[in-house]
Order: C-alpha cells, then sequence, then structure tokens
C-alpha cells in the first residue's frame, strides 16, 4: 500500500509541491533553532549561574558548526543520494535536541548545540537542492522564494515560539518541541522523497579543510567577541586576527590541491554564485544581527517579558511570510538584480526607521511600523540571491553549490553578531560616560547589570543602552550597503531565467 501511494505522489502533476512541503518542514525546524535560543539566553545564565559572554557560546557553536559543515554535507548529498543525508540530518538533529533539554551545565549545552547542528548542517542544503530539482525553470524563482520566506521568517517565529515555551514551560521545552516534528517529517521524506543518483566521482571528505575553516572562523570570533574585554591591541586579540588570516589562507592553499575539496573552489569561477553568496553573507548577517539585539533592547530598556517581547517582534515575521514569495514572483519580472536592490533599498530605509524608533519610550507602533519595513526590505532580496547562488552550477556538484548559501549566511551571521555586540558594548561604556556616570561605576556586567540597578542609576543606564542601540542599528547600514555592492555584479536572470 506504501509502495502504491509512493508511486501516486511521485506521478502527480503536484509531485513538485509535495516535495516542497516535505522539505520545508525540516528546514524550517532546522532555521528555527537558529534564533528560537536567543530569547531564552537570560533565563539559561541564571539557571546555570553563568556569565552572558559564556552562554553567547551557545549561538556561536550552532551557528558556526552548521556553517563550516555545510559543504561536507553538500557533497556527501552529492556522493550518497540527497535524500538519504536529508533524512540522516533530521535524525542527528533529533537526538541531540533532546541532549540539549538534558544539559546539566553550560559546556554540556554548548556541546549539545554543536552537535545539533550536524544535523541541520544536512537538512538546508538538500532542501533546497530538491527544491531546484523538482520545479521546473519557469517556476524554480517562485518555489526558492517560498524557501526564502522560511529562511527568513523562521528566526522571527523562533523568537514567538521561544517567548511562549520559556514563559510556560521552561528553557529547556524549546529543544524538545523538535521531536514531534522530526517523527512526522522522517515518514514524510521516506514516501515523497525521489533519492538522486549518486554522483560518479570518487569518494571522500575533506576533514582536514574542515578543521582549518572552523579553527580560523573561530579565532576570528573570538578576537571580535573578546577583544573588548582582552583590549583590541593586547597579544590575545591580535593573536586571534593573526590566526584568522593564517588559518584561512592555508584552507584556501589546502582547498586548491586537495583532490576532494570541501569546497570546490572551481565554482567560483562563476560570477552569479560569488556574488550572491556575498551578498547573503552580509544581508543575512544584518538580519540575524537585528534579531540577536533586538530581545535585549524590548526586555532591558523597554521591560518587555520573553513573552511579550515574541508577540512585538510579529508584525517582522508576517511580513517575512508575506514578502519573501513576491520576491520569487517579482525575480522572472524585473531580473534578480534588480529585485534584490529594491529589497535592500527598503531594508536601508528599516534600518534607519528603527534606529530612530529605538527610545526609552518610543511608541510601540511606530517601532512596529519600522520593524515591518526592514522585514519586507529583506524579505524581497531572500529569493533573487538564492536563485542567482545556485543558477551555473552543474547538475553533479548541486549539492555543495546549494549549501554554499545557507553557509555564507550563518557565517555571516556569526560575525555581524560578534561585530554588533562588541559595538553595543563600545558604545554603552562611552554614552554611559558621557551621561556623566564615573568610570568606576561603569557596569561590568553589561547588559544583565540593568535588571540590578535601580534608582537615578537604573534611569541613566536604559537611556544610554537605548542611545547605544540606536547607533548600532544605524551601523547595520554598513552591512547592508556591502550587500549592495555585491547585487551590481549580479546577473539579472529575468524571464526563463537566463541571465
Amino acid at each position: 500500500m506504501t509502495g502504491r501511494l509512493r508511486e501516486r505522489i511521485h506521478a502527480s502533476p503536484r509531485y513538485r509541491w509535495f516535495v516542497l512541503f516535505t522539505v520545508a518542514g525540516g528546514m524550517m525546524m532546522s532555521i528555527l533553532n537558529s534564533s528560537i535560543v536567543n530569547i531564552a539566553l537570560p533565563t539559561i545564565a541564571e539557571d546555570f549561574s553563568a556569565s552572558v559572554n559564556t552562554v553567547t557560546w551557545v549561538l556561536i557553536a550552532f551557528t558556526i558548526t552548521q556553517a563550516t559543515l555545510m559543504p561536507v554535507s553538500g557533497r556527501a548529498g552529492d556522493i550518497y543520494g540527497h535524500r538519504k543525508i536529508f533524512i540522516a540530518g533530521v535524525l542527528v538533529f533529533a537526538v541531540n535536541s533532546l541532549l540539549c533539554a538534558l544539559a546539566w551545565s553550560p559546556l554540556s549545552l554548548i556541546g549539545g548545540r554543536g552537535l545539533q547542528a550536524v544535523g541541520t548542517s544536512a537538512i538546508s542544503p538538500m532542501a533546497l537542492a530538491f527544491v531546484f530539482s523538482a520545479f521546473p525553470v519557469k517556476e524554480r524563482a517562485r518555489g526558492l522564494g517560498i524557501m526564502g520566506g522560511i529562511n527568513g521568517i523562521a528566526p522571527t517565529l523562533g523568537l514567538l515560539l521561544g517567548g511562549l515555551l520559556v514563559a510556560s514551560l521552561g528553557w529547556r521545552s524549546i529543544f524538545l518541541f523538535s521531536l514531534p516534528l522530526a517523527a512526522i517529517i522522517v515518514p514524510m521524506a521516506l514516501l515523497v522523497l525521489k533519492e538522486t543518483p549518486p554522483a560518479q566521482t570518487g569518494k571522500g571528505f575533506d576533514v582536514a579543510g574542515a578543521l582549518l575553516l572552523a579553527t580560523g572562523l573561530l579565532s576570528g570570533l573570538m578576537a571580535l567577541n573578546r577583544g573588548a574585554v582582552w583590549g583590541w591591541g593586547s597579544a590575545a586579540t591580535l593573536g586571534c586576527f593573526a590566526a584568522f588570516v593564517v588559518l584561512l589562507t592555508a584552507f584556501v592553499a589546502w582547498e586548491s590541491r586537495y583532490h576532494q575539496p570541501m569546497i570546490d573552489l572551481g565554482l567560483f569561477r562563476y560570477r552569479s554564485l560569488v556574488s550572491a553568496n556575498i551578498s547573503g553573507f552580509f544581508s543575512s548577517g544584518a538580519m540575524f544581527g537585528s534579531l540577536f539585539l533586538l530581545p535585549f533592547y524590548f526586555q532591558w530598556v523597554r521591560g518587555l517579558t520573553p513573552w511579550q517581547f515574541g508577540w512585538a517582534i510579529a508584525p517582522l515575521a508576517v511580513m517575512f511570510f508575506i514578502f519573501a514569495p513576491q520576491g520569487g514572483r517579482l525575480t522572472p519580472r524585473l531580473g534578480a538584480r534588480n529585485t534584490a536592490l529594491l529589497g535592500l533599498t527598503i531594508a536601508a530605509a528599516g534600518f534607519v526607521a528603527v534606529s530612530r524608533t529605538l527610545g526609552v519610550s518610543t511608541s510601540l507602533v511606530a517601532q512596529l511600523a519600522a520593524m515591518s519595513l526592514l522585514g519586507v526590505g529583506l524579505a524581497l532580496t531572500m529569493a533573487p540571491v538564492t536563485t542567482v547562488a545556485i543558477s551555473d552550477a552543474p547538475a553533479d556538484k548541486r549539492g555543495i553549490a546549494s549549501s554554499l548559501p545557507q553557509m555564507m549566511r550563518f557565517i555571516g551571521a556569526s560575525f555581524v553578531i560578534a561585530i554588533m555586540g562588541s559595538l553595543l558594548a563600545w558604545r554603552l561604556r562611552e554614552n554611559l560616560a558621557g551621561l556623566g556616570v564615573p568610570a568606576d561605576r561603569i557596569p561590568a556586567g553589561g547588559l544583565s547589570s540593568l535588571r540590578s540597578a535601580g534608582g537615578a542609576d537604573a534611569e541613566m543606564l536604559r537611556a544610554a543602552m537605548a542611545h547605544s542601540f540606536q547607533q548600532v542599528f544605524l551601523f547595520a547600514l554598513v552591512f547592508v550597503a556591502l550587500a549592495m555592492v555585491a547585487v551590481a555584479f549580479m546577473p539579472q536572470l529575468k524571464g526563463d531565467g537566463e541571465g
């Protein structure tokens, strides 16, 4: 009976939508976890008596592991088949979600998050590869636009869902919700997805390349995350930056010589792939950076609970849901480059608007309108960038090419979060001093000190924090501008998808 049902699904003229629905569930589950922890970090820190700097690595462990393993997973999909790797990713993610829920220390939670990311690193690139193959050329931008909408809406929905779960069931519940989803997705994948033929190439994985990339990125992130504490001119900070440069240079040299590289550097001869991935790095970095900072602003400056903040961010999620598919529809008509530039222009206006509304007592309606504008712009950018990124990849390398957009987005997220966090700490110290708070009274605890501050000091700190958030969000325009420069080199891909 199952065999007959599978045959009917595979023969259906709506088969592409069955595929989209199946892999979208896995991708949603995967991406939700890139932001769902954000809203629980204060509670996790309190439960484990850990510092904010320590629990920040709960995020970094996830994003960096996922980013560095995505090309490996893409390679595995090309070798062993996309369906096998997709299902394996869902199962690995589910098992380690349970480990995170049972974490007994910050280190065990950080380790569990890294292992979770091993699973998610396989889900997203395989999902994109399935959608790219299932949809005909003229509808491909539409299918990828829907996936782009999921990619954009999931982080925001993660904040909403996280607020509800933390408030009602505690922080451990944010990891348990994935288990029933996995129990549905795996049988659907076995029923709906067709296995892809393995690539006729030598088998093997580039372990050395993955280690060089991971350690290089972690060195750079450590410098950005700890530089303000160690001192930007300290030996430790400069050493981390030097290791970042040396290790990434060694990574490129190794990849150019290894017979089965983690990333096929030959793919970078395609202008479309390079420009789209650079744009995704900066635009997605700006998005994830803003989603990282907004919970702190609304909880520490405006005094909202996690549940209230979840509802405050909901309009941003709605804008992603509505406008990401519109980006897919506009791409064949306006061209990929023009659609992405339109989205980034609106996003730039959104960052300016958000910056101007992040005051101590600004109207919440004005803030929601500004965040909605930001959501519209970033949503419109998703589909054209993703379409261009994998448009020229050969069929036997589509798995690894499909992994690169997500990889670059998560690397961008990690670095922009680190940069914006360091900028916030710097501006907070400067603005406190400008308000007349003596240097020896500037709280060493940073954001968490607001909870224990009282009286006039609390009001001064609140005002300084609000001004600091305004400055950091305005700085995000730099990342949007860099994304625009990259988009200018993208092909149009109008009509039937030809540049």
